[in-house]
């Protein structure tokens, strides 16, 4: 089968712009204070650790992120600070809010992403790949942690624990629906850093069920489990032995969106600007567009 090289880079932080769409009330005598949290070249998770802030999502570390997060105490009604040359964030009050921030709390993102002078053909939908951001080196090691965890399985897992099996879980979403995929349509597969992604030549999201099941004891695997069943004999594991892991590690499992269909998309200049709901990869979209 076709295989292409993902071309697309990041040469600067600025290549990669995001701003954050969520919604909050604000009340006077609220007991969290909201900002907006503006910052380059550095990861949601380090800033908001600083202050002990809470945010709705994560955004990229190299790039130019805006999001809303809420702190327990108020920081002043502007801060900045600079780590170095090249990384630097900002705080801005925007008021009070009843409730603190929580993940999910986004309607989704939108993006301007300098594509430079590569062509970018149009499309409707995009398959709805976990990228290399959240699976890349890091699958691997969620799958030693829960090989390691048989014998001795606990519900309270550290944060990185979490971060892992969650990547691994991501992978196997990615290689179960891709077995479906390659049943249902011709394509190629798109190559970066070590992972592949198999692309559809023509995308009908007919074809597709809308929902497909992120591993967990208390999901229903509907279509996917022929294809789970594959993907985890390749991986060393029987379906029923992960599953009941899981359960013992308190892991629910969820559904997750087969396709992406993108919004607002216009292209000035050198640079692409669209909207994607929560939890969809922008990259992807690209490995989707890109005309090699």
């Amino acid at each position: 089968m076709k295989e292409v090289e993902f071309t697309w880079k990041r040469e600067k932080p600025e290549d990669f712009i995001v701003r954050e769409v969520s919604e909050f009330e604000m009340e006077s005598s609220g007991n969290f204070f909201l900002y907006l949290l503006a910052k380059r070249n550095l990861t949601t998770r380090e800033v908001c650790k600083k202050f002990n802030l809470s945010y709705a999502g994560m955004k990229d570390r190299f790039a130019l992120t805006f999001q809303k997060v809420s702190a327990e105490k108020f920081l002043g009604d502007y801060y900045e600070e600079h780590l170095d040359e090249t990384s630097w964030f900002k705080l801005k009050f925007l008021g009070r809010v009843k409730k603190k921030v929580k993940i999910g709390q986004l309607k989704g993102n939108k993006f301007a992403i300098n594509v430079k002078n590569l062509k970018i053909k149009e499309i409707s939908a995009f398959i709805n790949y976990y990228d290399i951001q959240r699976t890349s080196k890091n699958w691997e090691r969620g799958k030693e942690i829960l090989e390691k965890l048989i014998e001795k399985p606990k519900k309270r897992l550290s944060w990185s624990q979490n971060f892992l099996i969650d990547s691994y879980l991501s992978y196997l979403w990615n290689k179960s629906l891709e077995e479906f995929l390659k049943e249902k349509f011709s394509g190629y597969y798109v190559r970066e850093s070590g992972e592949k992604f198999f692309i559809p030549d023509e995308l009908k999201v007919e074809k597709l069920p809308k929902f497909w099941t992120i591993l967990g004891y208390k999901k229903k695997l509907l279509n996917s489990e022929i294809y789970y069943r594959r993907v985890l004999e390749r991986e060393g594991w029987k379906l029923e032995e992960i599953l009941e892991l899981l359960k013992k590690l308190g892991i629910k499992g969820d559904y997750r969106m087969t396709y992406v269909i993108p919004r607002e998309t216009k292209r000035i200049g050198n640079y692409l600007f669209f909207f994607l709901p929560k939890g969809a990869f922008a990259t992807m979209l690209l490995k989707h567009a890109i005309v090699e």
